[in-house]
C-alpha cells in the first residue's frame, strides 16, 4: 500500500484580516451561503425562491442580525404577524426559516 504524504503549501490560505466587518453585510454573506446549500442539497428553484423571500421577511422584521436575535425578538414578530392576522401555518413558516437559518450559522 502506497504510503499517503502531506505537503504544506505556503501563502493566504486563510485571509488575515476580517472577511467582512459589517453586521449586515456579514448577514448577507450567510444568507447566500444558506442558499447556496439548498441548492447543492438540489431543492426545488420554486421552494428555493420562496424560502429565500421569507427568511429576508424574517430578518427584516427581526431588525437585527440573526447571531444576536433573542427569543423576545420572536415572540416580537410572531405577535405582530398574529395581530395582522396571519394564519397560524403562517406564522410557524416564520419560526422554522429562522431555526433552519439559525442551525446553519451554528454549524459554521
Amino acid at each position: 500500500m502506497a504510503e499517503a504524504r502531506l505537503q504544506v503549501i505556503a501563502g493566504g490560505a486563510i485571509p488575515q484580516e476580517p472577511l467582512a466587518t459589517d453586521p449586515w453585510q456579514f448577514q448577507t454573506a450567510c444568507v447566500n451561503a444558506f442558499v447556496a446549500s439548498w441548492r447543492a442539497r438540489g431543492f426545488s428553484p420554486v421552494t428555493i425562491d420562496n424560502d429565500i423571500g421569507l427568511l429576508e421577511r424574517t430578518l427584516a422584521a427581526l431588525g437585527r442580525p440573526a447571531w444576536e436575535v433573542t427569543p423576545e425578538d420572536i415572540d416580537r414578530v410572531i405577535g405582530d404577524l398574529a395581530m395582522k392576522g396571519r394564519a397560524t401555518s403562517t406564522r410557524r413558516e416564520y419560526v422554522q426559516i429562522f431555526k433552519g437559518f439559525h442551525r446553519f450559522l451554528q454549524a459554521r
